[in-house]
């Protein structure tokens, strides 16, 4: 019976662990997404887009995007 527990602790554990990577791989590509988003967006800002067809094309907010149009100022 204990070896029991103890092997349904080890498939717990194994379990918990698959879980936190796929958990951790997807918030590290979401991450990257958005970062990649903010990248082209400081570039449109550079060459005069306007705020709102940047706001469009990136799907990142107005206010994320005025953010960053004050930094390169």
């Amino acid at each position: 019976m204990r070896e029991g527990k103890e092997e349904g602790r080890r498939e717990g554990k194994e379990e918990g662990k698959e879980e936190g990577i796929k958990k951790g791989i997807e918030k590290g590509r979401k991450e990257g997404i958005k970062e990649g988003k903010r990248e082209i967006a400081k570039k449109m800002l550079m060459e005069g887009a306007d705020i709102n067809f940047i706001v469009k094309m990136t799907e990142l907010t107005e206010s994320e995007v005025l953010e960053m149009k004050s930094e390169l100022n």
